[in-house]
């Protein structure tokens, strides 16, 4: 089959669903015409589908389907849509959510149809595996199995209808606005139209690697955040391969699960062969030694040699923090962490990736560690630690890598009466993060592990870093130390919290609750597995539907007098709620 202007429809497919993701309304225009002209109801198909994948539209999919002519649509009567669909806000999160709920199957979850968004995804996509139309009629009603029915049976059409059900921001985007195309006029083939889904991207080898690095969304729904999903779905996606070595979407992943076939994460296959640590860490003059207990260091890496990376830049070299050698169970609760502070709204995170290098013996990690303001000590302790990598782990050293925190300083380093220190959102900002780190039950809260800086346009941005799993032990012994957890931070610091409590309580009401909502959806198992966190959660939570707001909650936590709390305010806290006064 061919386009009006000879282009295989394989190519049209691709090149339509990046100029929608692209809001590029010329190339929508033309590329839509050489499909809709001849085959006008796969352009429908096409406007339903990309509505449902590159922006979780479920309106816009199903008022496409129903208000144009059900037999026979005319192209005309489709060159509406066509616009809305560029024009609109993109996420990918339904397409995400739809690949994490196939592995939450294949581990032996069974899903819950009212449980979390990825226990609903995986009984939803049990159902649509198990061809049970009547058990998926009676949960989404006849209107999206109509939806379903017609775009071949894709379950993307329930991903969207859980995720809107749970967040305001997909529930608040699903207003379009028809308009018309310019006229058509002939566009250049893009490189990146030719993915792994077209025959010419399959014969140069072209997989997902490629399709994720061109995923681009313009106009997106996640602006200050992670899109939900999007870093556990692309971690499948590059790694997860059946016993052939091919990559998995999730019909294969659920087509071999019916056949009982092996499937592999390569990172955890003991035969794969990972990256040398020389090809990936470039260690030069601008090298700076941090870290005397793992070997902790600011360095350029070579993220193309990454498979499951992120990075901010989207470029292959790139400067990181690195941190080679610490316990693999405590990398995988920082990537978590990692995780939860990029979804969560309003709370400052950069991209991390934990991955597995070889030590190749042509790095002098000790000499890097001696840069550092401990010196020889610190090189002692380094090389100490590489030598235990290389006698009990075969050389193979857990490396986290995450974006540099460039012009920060550490809490600890900011003064009373600076830049910082006076900025308006200061105390808001620490607040959230100093919630966050209590909540994930992180062992070292201090000073010394927040870092901060002012960013372009005067945003501060204050970045919880160095998480550290407490033991359940450990949680238990501080419940009642407060925010903090190691080192006590500076009074003053603690006010500045304070003070954002009484002032911003709703918007603190806001960010716990978003916060306990993500973490039962998708967190609770990643990072408090066994209960280690039910007991803090369950007092945090208890107190504050006792009576006192989270807010309240917070203030007793932080240990502030309530009479020291701004020069005309006080604030009365006591067990049952916190008051508010103004002194006349």
């Amino acid at each position: 089959f061919k386009s009006t202007e000879g282009h295989t429809m394989g190519l049209v497919y691709s090149a339509l669903q990046k100029s929608f993701r692209a809001g590029d309304v010329k190339a929508t225009s033309y590329w839509s015409e050489q499909l809709g002209v001849p085959y006008p109801n796969a352009l429908r198909k096409r406007i339903t589908q990309n509505s449902l994948e590159d922006a979780c539209g479920l309106r816009l999919a199903l008022t496409c389907l129903k208000s144009t002519n059900k037999s026979k649509p005319s192209f005309e009567e489709l060159k509406p849509y066509v616009f809305a669909l560029t024009n609109v806000k993109k996420t990918h999160s339904a397409a995400w959510l739809n690949r994490v709920a196939a592995d939450h199957l294949f581990k032996g979850h069974p899903g819950n149809p009212k449980g979390s968004e990825v226990d609903q995804a995986a009984y939803t996509l049990k159902l649509h595996s198990n061809a049970n139309e009547s058990e998926l009629r009676s949960l989404y009603g006849e209107e999206l199995m109509r939806l379903y029915l017609y775009i071949n049976r894709d379950p993307l059409v329930f991903m969207c209808s859980i995720l809107i059900s749970g967040r305001p921001e997909l529930a608040a985007n699903q207003s379009f606005a028809l308009g018309s195309l310019p006229p058509p006029v002939p566009q250049q083939v893009l490189d990146h139209y030719h993915d792994k889904h077209t025959k010419l991207g399959k014969k140069m080898g072209r997989g997902y690697s490629h399709f994720l690095q061109n995923l681009i969304l313009h106009n997106p729904v996640y602006t200050d955040s992670v899109e939900p999903y999007k870093e556990q779905a692309e971690y499948l996606y590059l790694n997860f391969k059946d016993s052939n070595g091919k990559e998995c979407r999730v019909r294969h992943v659920l087509d071999l699960m019916k056949e009982k076939k092996t499937l592999v994460l390569q990172d955890s296959d003991s035969d794969v062969t990972h990256p040398k640590d020389t090809d990936v860490l470039h260690v030069n003059e601008t090298t700076v030694g941090l870290g005397f207990k793992n070997a902790t260091f600011i360095c350029p890496v070579n993220m193309s040699m990454i498979s499951n990376s992120v990075t901010c830049s989207g470029e292959m070299v790139v400067k990181k923090f690195c941190k080679l050698g610490e316990n693999p169970e405590d990398l995988q609760y920082a990537l978590h962490c990692a995780q939860f502070r990029s979804s969560l709204r309003g709370l400052y995170s950069l991209p991390t990736t934990v991955t597995t290098l070889e030590i190749s013996g042509q790095i002098d990690y000790g000499s890097i560690a001696a840069l550092g303001k401990g010196g020889e000590k610190w090189r002692r302790g380094v090389e100490a630690k590489i030598a235990k990598i290389v006698k009990k782990q075969g050389g193979k050293a857990e490396t986290m890598l995450v974006d540099v925190f460039d012009n920060g300083v550490r809490l600890s380093d900011v003064t009373v009466g600076d830049s910082m220190y006076s900025h308006a959102d200061f105390g808001f900002e620490l607040v959230k993060v100093l919630i966050f780190r209590k909540m994930c039950g992180c062992s070292d809260t201090n000073a010394f592990n927040l870092m901060c800086r002012v960013a372009p346009g005067t945003v501060l941005q204050i970045l919880s870093a160095d998480e550290n799993k407490a033991s359940k032990e450990a949680l238990l012994r501080s419940m009642g130390a407060g925010l903090e957890t190691a080192q006590k931070i500076k009074y003053d610091y603690k006010l500045k919290c304070a003070e954002a409590l009484v002032e911003r309580t709703e918007e603190v009401d806001g960010f716990v609750k978003g916060m306990k909502r993500l973490w039962t959806e998708r967190f609770k198992d990643l990072i408090g597995e066994g209960g280690r966190m039910d007991e803090t959660h369950a007092r945090f939570f208890r107190e504050w539907n006792e009576g006192k707001d989270a807010a309240g909650v917070c203030m007793k936590w932080l240990g502030v007098k309530a009479w020291d709390i701004g020069k005309k305010r006080k604030v009365e806290v006591c067990r049952g709620e916190s008051k508010k006064r103004t002194k006349t």
